[in-house]
Formats: C-alpha cells, structure tokens, sequence
C-alpha cells in the first residue's frame, strides 16, 4: 500500500511539474520568449544570413528548380489529363478521323509486310 501511495505521488509530482513546464501561460514558454525577444535583432540576422546564403547556393537553385518542375508537371498533367482524354474521344467518335488513322495503320503494315517478303 505504501509503494502506491508513493507512486501515485511521484506521477502527481511529475505531471505538475510538466504542467508548469509546458502547459498554457507555462513559465517555461515565458521565459522562452523572453529569450528571443531579447535576442530578437541577432536571430534575426542569423536566419537572413542563412537563408541569403541558401538562395545563392547552385546546389539548393538545382533543387528548388527540380521539385517546382516535378510539382508544375503533376499539376499540368493532371488538369490535361482528362482534356486530352476529352481530345482523344473526340477523335475517336469522328467517323472521318477513324478512317484515316485506319488507312494510315493499314499503310505501315502493307510497307513491314513488303519489307518481309
């Protein structure tokens, strides 16, 4: 009995103290954003040094560039997608149009047949 009475006060104990700690209104996040404010100008010319560093660097451009490209072309794709399928259709359903693309099938197979021979 006297083990979970000494258990259940140090879990108390803990959580108070993280309570205090981390909870809303914590003096630890006060304290924290004393600190940064306190520091404000100097944190701030570190992180623009940093990242006016980061843009000039060719390895981060090369890469920027390749994942813009990667999302443009996801996003083109996917809104041309059902146009081109809509394009397609079309052509499909054009009775004109579906002739030549048979005449022009039936042309590649009749010049692979010569060559055969």
């Amino acid at each position: 009995m006297e083990q979970q009475i000494l258990d259940t006060a140090k879990k108390a104990i803990s959580e108070a103290i993280i309570n205090q700690l981390t909870g809303y209104n914590s003096q630890l996040g006060k304290l924290c954003n004393n600190v940064i404010d306190a520091n404000e100008q100097e944190l701030y010319n570190l992180i623009n040094d940093e990242f006016a560093a980061l843009i000039k660097n060719d390895g981060f451009k090369d890469a920027l560039r390749e994942a813009l490209n990667q999302k443009l072309a996801k996003i083109l794709i996917g809104r041309m997608g059902g146009e081109l399928e809509k394009q397609v259709n079309k052509l499909k359903a054009n009775p004109e149009t579906r002739a030549k693309v048979m005449t022009a099938i039936s042309g590649v197979i009749e010049d692979a047949c010569s060559g055969v021979r």
